[in-house]
């Protein structure tokens, strides 16, 4: 049943999407492999986006074949985005008072919603997510670098 169910128009928009997610998520992998320690980046947060779209896209045939139905699509995209969490998880390091990777585990998280909303058919919302992301990044760093020298300023003409 799976390859009698096969189709043209389907596979190429399965194929259209799934390089889409991955095109979508690469500002913000780059942005991660250049700005932050971590090594999460060019592989990791494509892969993430492109994995959570193949999963809803997935989920989208189903019900549209009438084989799922909405509360399918609700739960699948629960769990792509609870599963996410744990990986974006795992990029986050604690030592002792410091936490490290706090962003990098929200840009792995947030490449699951890039790849959810091309999977739906969503490029705009994909395309505003990724934008975002990289601004918001690219702001933290800069505010987050004028912090530290004002610190250090600080507490140089206090010694």
């Amino acid at each position: 049943m799976p390859f009698a169910s096969f189709s043209w128009p389907q596979a190429l928009e399965a194929v259209v999407s799934v390089v889409a997610a991955y095109l979508l998520a690469l500002p913000l992998a780059f942005e991660r492999l250049t700005r932050s320690a971590s090594d999460v980046g060019l592989r990791t947060v494509p892969l993430v986006s492109v994995g959570a779209c193949g999963y809803l896209l997935i989920t989208r045939i189903l019900y549209e074949q009438g084989l799922y139905d909405s509360d399918g699509l609700a739960r699948t995209l629960r769990a792509v985005m609870t599963g996410i969490g744990f990986i974006g998880g795992g990029a986050i390091v604690k030592h002792t008072h410091d936490v490290h990777g706090l962003a990098t585990g929200a840009a792995v998280w947030s490449a699951g919603a890039i790849g959810a909303s091309v999977a739906h058919g969503q490029y705009v919302i994909a395309l505003v997510l990724g934008l975002t992301n990289v601004l918001v990044l690219e702001i933290q760093r800069r505010l987050y670098r004028r912090a530290r020298r004002a610190r250090e300023a600080a507490s140089t003409s206090e010694g």
